[in-house]
């Protein structure tokens, strides 16, 4: 098991996870996205079960309305305002983060690839 990190040293580490998992929302075919996806979530200090909720409790509730969009934002979101807008979403009560999930469909199917591609790569870098 991977040691607790500190408050500063933890937002440090989530920034770029966050940032990899909000491709996963762009409006376009973002299985293109899947390997620097997950060759950033595999370098993270996180466990795979953290990982995974980290999506759905945290870069899902604050992006889920893009994938709900006729025209939604396909060429990425800016770092500052997504790292900005999942402070605030985390800052909201676990249940109403929770009520996102009804929407999560999409987002799972992404996650069971990325999952083997992350072991693959974790166990790559231990050989």
């Amino acid at each position: 098991m991977r040691p607790a990190l500190a408050a500063t040293d933890d937002l440090d580490a989530r920034i770029p996870v966050w940032v990899a998992l909000s491709e996963l929302y762009l409006d376009t075919d973002v299985r293109f996205f899947h390997d620097s996806v997950a060759r950033v979530l595999a370098a993270s200090p996180y466990p795979l079960d953290e990982l995974q909720r980290i999506l759905l409790d945290e870069v899902h509730p604050a992006l889920h309305a893009n994938l709900l969009q006729v025209a939604g934002e396909w060429a990425g979101f800016d770092d500052a305002w997504l790292v900005e807008h999942v402070q605030a979403v985390r800052r909201r009560p676990l249940w109403l983060r929770r009520l996102t999930r009804l929407s999560s469909g999409m987002v799972r199917e992404h996650w069971r690839a990325l999952e083997p591609m992350i072991r693959k790569a974790r166990n790559a870098s231990c050989a």
